[in-house]
């Protein structure tokens, strides 16, 4: 990471587990540092802690509880869009906490989010975002985006690959 404080640039924002995770997986969580305050839900926070990911180690991360009628809208997303009940969690602490921004990868969840108005974001763009706000260079974008390819659970095609790519090389400061 670059030298110095990283002033975070984004206020809020509700985190589902597969970026934190597949940030994890290559040594790049701190770029979630972006967000000044990440909410997840206890769901959530079980998915991060089967996969070893301390969350405590995360600054301003607040595991939130839903309202029954929160939990209630998260088990009918859950149904009706044939999503996990971490990814459909969060959809619903996204509502009931009025924040617009969602991270996640899956599609589906990403479809669904958006149905429900939210701005929706994966772990591509934590890294797009971070080179954008001068946390990372280019050079460090690359070599992330290499390494989730070779080296994380998250599915890339050799097309997103090589597209994102040429969007870091393109990127002026």
């Amino acid at each position: 990471m670059l030298d110095g404080d990283f002033m975070a640039r984004i206020e809020k924002a509700v985190f589902d587990t597969g970026p934190p995770l597949h940030l994890h997986e290559v040594e790049a969580l701190s770029l979630i540092e972006l967000v000044q305050k990440k909410y997840i839900t206890h769901e959530i926070e079980r998915e991060l802690s089967s996969h070893h990911i301390p969350i405590q180690s995360i600054k301003n991360i607040f595991c939130t509880t839903l309202s029954l009628h929160y939990k209630n809208i998260a088990k009918l997303l859950a149904e009706e869009y044939d999503i996990d009940l971490g990814e459909s969690t969060g959809i619903a602490l996204a509502q009931q906490e009025k924040i617009p921004l969602f991270f996640t990868d899956d599609l589906d969840a990403r479809e669904t989010a958006k149905r429900f108005h939210l701005e929706v974001h994966g772990t591509l763009g934590v890294i797009l975002r971070s080179l954008r706000e001068k946390y990372i260079k280019k050079e460090q974008a690359i070599a992330i985006v290499q390494q989730l390819a070779k080296e994380s659970s998250l599915f890339l095609t050799s097309d997103l690959i090589d597209w994102i790519i040429q969007e870091i090389k393109r990127y002026k400061y």
